[in-house]
Order: C-alpha cells, then sequence, then structure tokens
C-alpha cells in the first residue's frame, strides 16, 4: 500500500464520478450544497471529508454513499484495499456484473464508452 490516504482516494473518485456525469465543478457543488472551493480540495485530497459531506456528493452523483467510498477503496489503478478485503452483505450477483460493467467501461475509448451507452439504452427500452 502507498502513503495515500482514503481522502485521496475520495477525491480521484469524486472527480472520475463527476467527470463521467459531464458535471462541471460548479454544477456539482449546485446540486450538493458543498462549495466549489471545497469540492476542489476534496478532489484534490487536501480535504477529508465529513460523512455528511460525502453523503450529500454521494446524492447529487446519484449513487450510494457507501458506492462512493467502495470504489475509492477499489481504485483501478492503485486500490487502498484489495477487492477480497472488502465485502457488501447485500450484493448480489447482479451488482457484481454492475461493477464489472463499469471497470470494464472505464478502460474503453470515449467513442467506444458512448457506443457502449447507446447500446444499453437500447436494450433497456
Amino acid at each position: 500500500m502507498t502513503g495515500k490516504r482514503l481522502a485521496d482516494y475520495i477525491g480521484v473518485t469524486v472527480r472520475r464520478l463527476r467527470m463521467e456525469r459531464e458535471f462541471t465543478l460548479q454544477a456539482l457543488a449546485d446540486e450538493s450544497g458543498v462549495s466549489k472551493s471545497y469540492l476542489g480540495d476534496i478532489e484534490k485530497g487536501r480535504k477529508n471529508p465529513t460523512t455528511d459531506v460525502i453523503e450529500s456528493i454521494a446524492e447529487a452523483l446519484g449513487v450510494a454513499p457507501r458506492r462512493l467510498l467502495y470504489h475509492a477503496a477499489l481504485d483501478d489503478e492503485d486500490p487502498f484495499m484489495q477487492p477480497e478485503q472488502l465485502t457488501l452483505e447485500e450484493d448480489a450477483e447482479e451488482d457484481a456484473e454492475l461493477r464489472e460493467l463499469g471497470h470494464l467501461a472505464r478502460r474503453l475509448r470515449p467513442t467506444d464508452r458512448r457506443l457502449l451507452v447507446e447500446l444499453a439504452r437500447r436494450l433497456s427500452r
């Protein structure tokens, strides 16, 4: 494990989720009620957000707070923890498949990712 703190991983995850949703920092600030400068500090790992702040950010991003923390701990490039160290009792096989899809989608080129999203939209009709 590196010298990174959990706050660093949370920041990277918030930024990734924000970018995936095409939110600007200001848009996320408006949605979450967390100031733009504080969000910027969180994304850079300079601030260690409270659970209340994590809940506000997660809700604005459309994810459960525990999901935000879970994904922060499983950062693809430099994980804080290994997958086998984290278990969520409520996770069913379907959730595991969704996580795998998310991990795979992050590895795709942006054009391929858009194609995947369009395919998913068509299949969900």
